[in-house]
């Protein structure tokens, strides 16, 4: 292996983490280098993170990236709430486990925009730049979305696809020995603005029922409140819907 001697993994998702940490321990990379685990400030429930043994970061603080940029030669971003500060990605090197398949539905919930508008989905791995899941391509892998797919069906499948990546790329990754491709376009990108603007549903809306089933099973996510409208005494009304497809 090469000279790396620290590596921080910022992230809010412990299921990824959990999964990570297992992979250093398999393939060696914990027994050779120092890897710090680090949660975001904004995350909101980080108790599964602390008993992991992750402390928090706010990852755009000036302090800490002058710290980073002496401490640590590679940083990984799983899930990570906050994007990466230009000032830490140009002199160390971050590399993110993304949700989407970019550069299709670059940034906020990738599943939830591929089912509405059709862009392919899946996981990918790239270096992060200045711009939000832009910088150059490890690998990463398509999945599918099924027409009984909810947004959480197709998340728990992307996070599946995600985990292989990282099993498949962890040591070239480590070892610098990884290469990375220009993304084929821009593509697109959707802020959580553009997916708060969709959870308010617009009553009068016009649009094809399979455009209205899919808005909807796309807001779908477990027991998240996302879709909403407000009836005629102006309550706020959660909807959510499950689809099945018929057995055999």
């Amino acid at each position: 292996m090469c000279d790396i001697q620290s590596i921080l993994v910022v992230s809010d998702n412990p299921e990824l983490v959990s999964f990570f940490r297992k992979e250093c321990a398999m393939q060696g990379v914990s027994e050779l280098h120092r890897i710090d685990y680090r949660y975001s400030t904004v995350n909101k429930s980080p108790n599964e993170m602390i008993n992991l043994g992750a402390t928090p970061v706010d990852i755009k603080d000036p302090q800490f990236v002058a710290f980073a940029k002496d401490e640590y030669e590679l940083i990984f971003s799983l899930h990570c709430k906050q994007i990466f500060p230009a000032e830490l990605v140009t002199f160390v090197t971050c590399i993110n486990v993304h949700p989407g398949l970019n550069p299709h539905n670059r940034g906020w919930y990738p599943q939830v925009f591929s089912i509405i508008n059709r862009k392919p989905i899946g996981a990918t791995i790239h270096v992060i730049d200045e711009a939000v899941d832009h910088g150059g391509i490890v690998d990463q892998v398509t999945v599918d979305i099924l027409s009984s797919d909810t947004s959480l069906d197709v998340y728990e499948r992307v996070v599946e696809a995600e985990k292989m990546l990282i099993r498949k790329n962890l040591l070239e990754i480590v070892n610098g020995k990884f290469s990375t491709t220009v993304p084929e376009s821009e593509g697109n990108y959707n802020s959580i603005s553009d997916f708060k603007s969709l959870c308010q549903l617009k009553l009068d809306r016009t649009g094809t029922l399979s455009e209205h089933i899919d808005l909807l099973r796309a807001l779908s996510h477990g027991e998240f409140n996302n879709a909403y409208f407000f009836d005629e005494k102006g309550k706020k009304i959660f909807i959510c819907v499950t689809l099945k497809e018929q057995d055999n």
